[in-house]
């Protein structure tokens, strides 16, 4: 048997079907090694259920109400890529500024975006 294969159901796992391949936060522009850090904090999460990543309220998972996303550009893609008519749209911090964007389902994040520089919601302080 898998190791903790008995608790899938309950820890994060990715789909990619829906990945902005094209747009400002897709991944070609991510080198080699910065795209082994991004894999490697990915892997990480998978040790967490999706209650201790976003239903606490505080780091490393949040969620967004898609019509409040700061960045016009975030919705239009959105609609670009054929989800236009998704409400809540969720993020993992990975690092400092860098967001990993998607939907979640049941304990399935399906990866839409990295914004390796915190474009989609900016700080307010930026």
């Amino acid at each position: 048997m898998l190791p903790s294969s008995g608790t899938s159901d309950q820890r994060i796992c990715y789909r990619f079907a829906h990945l902005d391949i094209d747009g400002p936060w897709g991944l070609k522009s991510l080198d080699h090694d910065r795209l082994m850090v991004l894999l490697t904090d990915m892997a990480k999460f998978e040790s967490q259920t999706i209650n201790e990543l976003f239903h606490k309220g505080e780091w490393p998972g949040k969620c967004h109400d898609v019509t409040e996303l700061p960045n016009p550009l975030a919705r239009e893609r959105l609609d670009a890529i054929g989800l236009p008519d998704m409400t809540k749209i969720w993020k993992l911090r990975i690092g400092g500024p860098g967001r990993l964007w998607g939907f979640l389902v049941g304990n399935v994040f399906h990866v839409v975006w990295w914004d390796p520089f915190h474009q989609v919601w900016p700080s307010k302080g930026r």
